[in-house]
């Protein structure tokens, strides 16, 4: 009897621990990164920082990342350099970066996993940089940081898009021109073609016309039919959270 009730308390205490253990793993991942190598932070504002981005990462589940760096880089160089940090780091897959060239005075928002299809064909990148945009270009960087993680949060109350609705609203009027266009082709070009049946100008058959039948045999005599395969190759590679083609913009 003690046996089993050893057994059972061990099973027991071994199951919360694996429970405990998965708990922490989310909350780890999903934690806020603030790396301030370029020193645009004061501690003060760093730690307010972090509690706000807690406080995001836990309402959408996505681990936002503020990195900032002294690179003097730009354009893909600044995007490659970022996502290398980003693969390098073992940050959550589900993430958005905000990236500070303090040397170049460049800045770039990334987005990482599921959060880049909340960006899908829509201006909502655009518009974050545009809300972020006076701060940076004032130098005021803690300002800014305040706007990425409400813009954020906001962004993942949005949902996702829709991207059918989306294409119908954007192409939805060169749609209506051309069902326009073919509907009136149609209409005339019937009109044009059935106006005379029935009225004068019929075309007599009978009297222009003749029909002769002949007897016609044709005989099958053989068939080759010749098969080639031809190999494809669908193999595909991946290295890493990155393909090169996640939601990111420079500002």
């Amino acid at each position: 009897m003690m046996k089993k009730t050893t057994l059972r308390l061990s099973v027991f205490v071994l199951a919360a621990l694996l429970l405990f253990s998965a708990l922490f793993a989310v909350s780890a991942a999903a934690s806020p990164v603030i790396d301030d190598n370029a020193d645009v932070f004061t501690a003060e504002q760093e730690a307010d920082l972090t509690v706000k981005m807690e406080t995001a990462c836990n309402q959408t589940g996505w681990q936002l990342i503020i990195y900032s760096f002294d690179q003097g880089l730009s354009g893909d160089k600044l995007r490659k350099f970022c996502d290398n940090y980003y693969d390098r780091g073992g940050f959550a897959k589900d993430a958005i970066m905000f990236a500070i060239d303090n040397e170049s005075g460049k800045r770039k928002i990334l987005a990482y996993g599921d959060v880049e299809h909340y960006f899908d064909k829509t201006n909502r990148l655009d518009d974050m940089a545009d809300k972020l945009s006076p701060y940076t270009q004032s130098g005021d960087m803690y300002g800014a940081a305040q706007v990425f993680i409400t813009e954020t949060e906001a962004v993942h109350s949005m949902g996702k898009p829709n991207l059918f609705v989306l294409s119908l609203q954007r192409r939805g009027w060169i749609y209506g021109l051309i069902a326009a266009a073919a509907g009136l082709l149609f209409f005339f070009g019937n009109r044009s073609r059935y106006k005379n049946m029935g009225k004068a100008g019929t075309y007599d058959l009978n009297a222009n016309s003749s029909v002769d039948v002949a007897e016609y045999a044709d005989d099958f005599v053989t068939q080759h039919t010749t098969v080639r395969t031809i190999e494809r190759n669908n193999s595909s590679s991946s290295d890493g959270h990155t393909s090169g083609g996640h939601a990111s913009k420079d500002f």
